[in-house]
């Protein structure tokens, strides 16, 4: 039953919504799709992408950046918009495409008008929260003019979509991490070699994780901190002032590494400060994983995520000083009651958040879409259905 699939996406960068496509890709493949890609240009994307010999087509769409978009941004992407549908009814048109996959709201007006003219029907996976009153609008249009289907990654990025869709179109679907190399190192007795993972960008907060080091330095003058990471979908201000503030700290930034398992390896303990718009970071999966212990804020999605004093540990208010307070509870803790969190956490992968698992439910989803032939309700994994699985008794281990 499978056909052929064209995936859109609108950065040819790599990050947690990029890799998602890719960790997919195959699975799809394994189904009997023939997938196609379709993305701005070149770069780190579209080289993985080669590398996993799928075809590619390249879309007239400009660059823009991350984040909030200035008035030139809105005027330019309407510019855009219409030479934009038509590359897209293009691709779907010639290469008799049966399934229409989104993985990116930027280019969802684009692919909405050519869906409904091709009558190809359409899924969005959302895999970042819409902030912007004028990004849900248009998301929202996109979505009910070509009846479209969406996968949100956790019931917080779902939120701003939800009056602009029926409940029946909507599905939550965790992201889901392979197995990593050092999943069953053991933890630490002395946790002092502490990191945090992503592209550069306020919204992974590692300045706050480098004021938050300054703090910690004076308590355990024997940790040493890593940025692990670079810009991606930004520019490098940022990041500059990630670095000029961590002059005479002991961190090391490391650029961005694609050895995952080795990067964990490294490391006693992640950080993640992202702040309140991240929806879940896909590194918070792949410390569960690599049985790391995982200090973050309790902001965004992340507390679908982490169970705080089960499964991780969360500071809150998203602060430096609640960081570093927060990373400092961990690092006094008893050894073994850190170690019934990390197993928890890694049981919590196991049960909720492998690559297996996520491959399956997405694919079982395009798969339901497809016997249709149409966008309606389909899927076997209800929003109630894809919610974490993980129960435990957390009466005396909780803070």
């Amino acid at each position: 039953m499978p056909g052929n699939i064209l995936c859109l996406e609108q950065f040819s960068s790599l990050g947690g919504g990029q890799l998602a496509l890719t960790d997919l890709l195959p699975a799809l493949r394994e189904r009997g799709w023939k997938v196609r890609v379709a993305l701005p240009g070149e770069g780190p994307l579209a080289a993985k992408i080669r590398d996993l010999d799928f075809p590619m087509d390249i879309l007239p769409s400009g660059s823009y950046s991350n984040g909030r978009k200035t008035l030139f941004d809105a005027a330019r992407y309407a510019f855009e918009l219409p030479r934009l549908s038509r590359a897209i009814g293009s691709l779907l048109a010639g290469h008799s495409i049966d399934l229409l996959y989104v993985n990116a709201p930027r280019l969802l007006p684009a692919a909405s008008f050519a869906a409904r003219r091709t009558s190809v029907p359409l899924l969005f996976h959302c895999h970042n929260r819409l902030a912007q009153p004028a990004a849900v609008l248009a998301a929202g249009r996109a979505l009910g003019h070509s009846h479209a289907r969406v996968i949100a990654c956790s019931r917080f990025a779902a939120e701003p979509l939800r009056p602009c869709i029926a409940p029946d179109r909507l599905s939550i679907l965790y992201n889901g991490v392979a197995p990593l190399a050092a999943s069953h190192k053991a933890a630490p007795r002395r946790l002092r070699r502490i990191g945090v993972i992503g592209r550069v960008d306020p919204e992974k907060g590692q300045l706050d994780f480098v004021h938050a080091a300054r703090l910690l330095i004076r308590q355990f003058p024997d940790c040493s901190f890593s940025v692990i990471g670079a810009p991606s979908f930004s520019s490098n201000k940022y990041f500059d002032d990630v670095v000029r503030a961590s002059h005479d700290l002991p961190i090391h930034f490391t650029g961005w590494r694609n050895d995952i398992a080795n990067v964990f390896a490294g490391l006693d303990l992640l950080a993640v400060p992202s702040n309140p718009v991240d929806a879940t970071p896909r590194v918070l999966l792949e410390a569960f994983a690599a049985r790391v212990p995982v200090v973050a804020f309790a902001s965004g999605g992340i507390p679908e995520i982490v169970d705080n004093g089960v499964t991780g540990f969360l500071a809150d208010p998203g602060t430096p000083q609640a960081l570093a307070s927060r990373i400092a509870d961990v690092l006094f803790m008893d050894e073994d009651l850190l170690c019934s969190v990390v197993d928890r956490a890694y049981k919590s992968w196991l049960t909720n958040y492998t690559l297996d698992a996520y491959q399956q439910r997405v694919s079982d989803l395009l798969t339901g879409m497809r016997k249709t032939g149409t966008g309606e309700h389909s899927a076997p994994f209800a929003e109630s259905d894809a919610r974490p699985r993980f129960a435990i008794r957390t009466d005396e281990i909780r803070r």
